[in-house]
């Protein structure tokens, strides 16, 4: 079962400068590549930082470290890795069991730190259903067992060996969805992209109006004693058809009429 699993280093590896400098280099190319789903050369960093720190090999940290939900988070896979190549884990057993029509029911994962804490851990599919994780054509429908071992792989190890995976979510936890063989499932989860930061104020600046043209001066006001002086009083009767202009609208008549004259 762990036959292919990448080599791990058995001790935690603190980040040094020589060590640094190659991740700086190395990021840019491993986002360039396109093969792992990271977002960014940051990402691409940050994900060979913690692989390092925990043992793991640069290139083998993408193999087991996934950007999920904006989190690293560790493939359960990967846990079980760091934990077999660790001289703290003294014991690791895992019973598979089955229901009475021969389908696999649950999985019973132990472990024991050297010389400390024993603890076991059984999933069951009844709790991957209620849990939700059990999907139509998924790996829970096809491999149960598989899916059943890496769930209960995962939470031993959360009590057991905290240390030793880092204190890391497990992708599976973030809701990423796992192949039979503990991987995560490229697809299933997406590359998290950092929030971009808002553009910086700039200063306000004064813009200058340009000049108002000057109102135009308002018509002169019309009045009946204008139109008496302008054309007589006996011309606005007539224009008006014997009617002294009583309003506005009937001044403008009779001045438009006499000034068509």
């Amino acid at each position: 079962m762990t036959d292919s699993l990448p080599a791990v280093r058995s001790n935690v590896n603190e980040l040094t400068l020589p060590v640094w400098e190659t991740i700086k280099a190395v990021g840019p190319t491993m986002h360039a590549a396109r093969l792992f789903g990271v977002g960014n050369p940051e990402q691409a960093m940050a994900i060979m930082i913690k692989g390092h720190e925990l043992g793991l090999g640069l290139a083998a940290s993408f193999e087991f470290i996934q950007v999920v939900e904006g989190k690293p988070a560790l493939a359960p896979r990967g846990a079980l890795a760091l934990i077999l190549g660790n001289p703290l884990c003294e014991k690791l057993v895992i019973v598979d069991t089955k229901d009475a029509a021969g389908e696999p029911d649950a999985c019973m994962v132990t472990m024991k730190r050297r010389g400390g804490l024993e603890y076991s851990v059984t999933w069951t599919m009844a709790e991957a259903r209620k849990a939700g994780v059990v999907k139509s054509g998924s790996g829970w429908e096809k491999y149960p067992a598989n899916m059943l071992r890496w769930r209960a792989i995962g939470f031993c190890a959360d009590v057991v060996f905290p240390d030793v995976i880092g204190g890391m979510k497990r992708a599976d936890e973030l809701g990423a969805d796992l192949t039979p063989g503990g991987d995560v499932i490229e697809g299933s989860w997406s590359a998290y992209q950092a929030p971009q930061a808002a553009p910086a104020p700039t200063a306000p600046t004064q813009s200058i109006a340009a000049p108002q043209a000057a109102p135009a001066s308002a018509a002169p006001t019309l009045t009946l004693n204008a139109l008496v002086a302008q054309y007589g009083a006996e011309a606005i009767l007539v224009a008006n058809e014997g009617k002294i202009p009583a309003t506005d609208d009937e001044l403008a008549a009779v001045a438009a009429k006499l000034g068509a004259q």
